[in-house]
């Protein structure tokens, strides 16, 4: 039954990270515009006044967000 071990702890890990990477990394207000950046690089910005909403996608590997999850603080 061990011989799978290792693909499930991969695949445990790999969900892990699917969900960190949703997660925000920080909140910023300045003139009126709200700056949302998320664990996995995607920056929301929303116009507070007219409530109108930009995003800065950031296509970041599996790779990328798999060694940014492993050196986070705990």
């Amino acid at each position: 039954m061990t011989e799978y071990t290792d693909i499930v702890e991969r695949q445990r890990l790999l969900q892990e990270v699917a969900e960190w990477s949703k997660g925000v990394k920080y909140i910023h207000v300045n003139n009126g515009v709200i700056e949302t950046k998320f664990n996995n690089g995607d920056i929301e910005y929303v116009d507070a006044t007219t409530g109108k909403k930009t995003w800065k996608r950031k296509k970041a590997t599996k790779r990328t967000l798999i060694d940014k999850f492993l050196r986070r603080p705990k």
